[in-house]
């Protein structure tokens, strides 16, 4: 029995010690689990201490680079909720961050065009008014998640600028047609008078008055070109859209200026598709179509112009006029359609400048566009789109 005991007693002890030594080694287990979250949790703690003076420093850059303009910038979330103001931004007095632009700045334009930018990741410019003042927003999307960026530029004064110009170009041609009209009658009475007293004026007398007639020509052009121009911007000229057959309109515009080709000796040919339609004023794109010839016609010396027309895409049609004259500089392309400008060479020859200017607005108002490539020696090409 003693030996039995003695027996049980140790078996007791032993099971004891392993237990103790497998609660050790668990403990031990336990330590240096702890001792590696411990590690990771400081590890993670210092990333996010990181990300966090990253995005600090992230969001004092880009105020930092919004607020250096001075063009009010809006940042919106996918609800079209202002999230950040720029310096400029907060000055208007109109954005509170947290509220909805709508809310915000009651303006319904300013509205679909953050609208337009989050659904459609479109850069459309609007116009609209904040405080009595003329805006022209632009929205781009950073990402489908963060939200849009609008940055606004104030136009009113450029508004304001614009149509005092339209107003002073207007006032003066109009001043202008008085004292045109009495230098035209007065060589008239001149002429007249010498004819009816059987007396011959001095060749001298002669030339200067129709160097006088012709200056009065050309001024009378320029004032009618200035006045037609103001009415175009300021949109008083309505354009008059109806489906017109191309063809008839070139053939039109070419019968009229056929008598200076033929005394230049140039060949005039229509090319565009008698079936070609097109959504056009047919008054205006005939001048459109008259200025481009007539131009191709005085700066070029053999050859001859060429007009055609071909669809563009689903909704346009593209008209060209090819010369073969002697072409333009590359670095005077972008300024030809600007007023009064005259390609260098060109500056001895009749014409005020304007027919280009007028030509662009017209092809503008149109709802197209209108450009032109040249090659020195080579010759000219003038395009401009229509509506289909």
């Amino acid at each position: 029995m003693n030996v039995l005991n003695e027996a049980t007693a140790v078996v007791i002890v032993s099971v004891a010690g392993l237990t103790t030594i497998l609660l050790l080694l668990r403990l031990r287990r336990s330590d240096q689990t702890t001792d590696r979250l411990s590690g990771e949790v400081v590890q993670l703690r210092q990333q996010l201490m990181r990300a966090s003076a990253e995005r600090d420093e992230a969001r004092a850059q880009r105020e930092a680079l919004f607020d250096v303009t001075n063009d009010p910038a809006v940042f919106i979330d996918t609800q079209r909720r202002v999230t950040a103001l720029n310096a400029a931004a907060r000055e208007l007095g109109v954005f509170a961050i947290g509220r909805s632009l709508i809310e915000s700045a009651r303006s319904f334009e300013l509205d679909l065009l953050a609208e337009e930018a989050l659904t459609e990741s479109l850069e459309l410019p609007r116009e609209f008014l904040l405080n009595g003042r003329l805006f022209r927003g632009r929205a781009t999307l950073l990402s489908m998640q963060i939200g849009a960026v609008i940055i606004l530029r104030d136009i009113s004064e450029l508004t304001r600028l614009g149509r005092a110009r339209r107003d002073f170009v207007a006032n003066i041609g109009h001043e202008l047609r008085t004292p045109l009209t009495a230098i035209r009658l007065l060589l008239d009475t001149v002429r007249a008078t010498a004819q009816r007293s059987g007396v011959a004026l001095p060749a001298a007398l002669t030339h200067t008055l129709d160097q006088i007639d012709d200056q009065t020509s050309v001024l009378t052009q320029m004032t009618q070109e200035l006045s037609d121009l103001a009415q175009i911007e300021s949109g008083q000229m309505p354009m008059r859209l109806i489906e017109t057959h191309l063809h008839d309109v070139v053939a039109a515009v070419l019968t009229r200026l056929a008598p200076q080709a033929t005394h230049a000796s140039l060949q005039l040919t229509n090319e565009v598709d008698p079936q070609l339609s097109a959504l056009i004023d047919p008054a205006q794109i005939q001048r459109v179509l008259s200025n481009l010839v007539h131009n191709a016609i005085k700066f070029t010396t053999k050859g001859g112009i060429t007009v055609s027309a071909h669809i563009e895409g689903d909704e346009r049609v593209r008209i060209g006029v090819r010369d073969t004259g002697d072409g333009i500089p590359s670095e005077e392309l972008p300024r030809i359609f600007e007023r009064f400008y005259k390609v260098d060479r060109a500056r001895g020859r009749s014409g005020t400048g304007l027919g280009l200017a007028i030509s662009k607005h017209i092809v503008e108002a149109h709802g197209g566009r209108i450009w032109a490539t040249s090659r020195l020696g080579k010759g000219t090409e003038f395009f401009f789109t229509v509506p289909q």
